[in-house]
């Protein structure tokens, strides 16, 4: 997370949809290259109500694997997309500091460098398990069926706060304030061109910088941000 190139600062993005972890890293500088545009997308889960910015971080195993909770996967291999994820990467972190365990907790400790990897290695057995993005786990099983035969789900972490929707600064605040006006009023069961149904997307709701203040004080706890 901290020390990526910043394609907001070099102005090579004015726009940008981002894992929270790195929004607030951005966010943190004495001199942010984005703003936050206060829209956040809601996906279909039944486990929120529907009208809730938010999704989850699964913990996948083989269907056929002896685990059945996060405690039976200490001395296992585990696998994580990347280092700025919040899902794959920082959701482990911070269960493993809430149960007062290190980053030994595992045996090893695999980048895949995506979801999707992660899956594929857990279903070949090159990892024991893994915690998916539950809307990119979603969309899997629907791409590939077979996924709910040969996958199953162990544990379940958060809800978290959306990947927020971000703007250079220095963009012009009309331009801003149209994008954010035009994504609150977009009615997702009716914009059948751009498929976002078929993503799952319900609707968009307003969201604020206060909605990422649990996953800032989280990610200070592990000290990935300062006070």
């Amino acid at each position: 997370m901290q020390g990526d190139h910043d394609p907001f600062a070099a102005g090579e993005a004015d726009l940008g949809f981002l894992c929270s972890p790195s929004f607030l890293y951005l966010r943190s500088q004495p001199n942010p290259s984005i703003d936050l545009i206060p829209a956040g997308f809601v996906f279909r889960d039944e486990r929120h109500s529907g009208t809730e910015a938010v999704y989850y971080s699964d913990v996948i195993v083989r269907a056929d694997h002896p685990a059945e909770t996060f405690a039976d996967l200490e001395g296992k291999s585990w696998g994580y997309n990347d280092e700025c994820s919040l899902s794959g990467y920082f959701a482990t972190l911070q269960r493993l500091r809430e149960i007062g365990c290190s980053n030994d907790y595992f045996r090893e400790r695999v980048r895949t460098g995506s979801h999707a990897a992660s899956i594929d290695a857990v279903v070949d057995g090159s990892i024991d398990a893994a915690s998916i993005d539950s809307t990119a786990l979603t969309l899997l099983k629907k791409e590939r069926p077979e996924l709910g035969e040969t996958l199953r789900q162990v544990a379940s972490w958060g809800p978290f706060p959306v990947q927020p929707v971000v703007i250079r600064r220095g963009v012009p605040a009309q331009v801003a304030d149209r994008i954010t006006s035009t994504l609150l009023a977009l009615d997702c069961s009716q914009v059948t061109a751009a498929g976002l149904c078929e993503f799952g997307l319900e609707r968009i709701v307003p969201v604020t910088e206060d909605t990422y203040a649990e996953e800032r004080r989280q990610l200070c706890a592990l000290g990935e941000l300062k006070d």
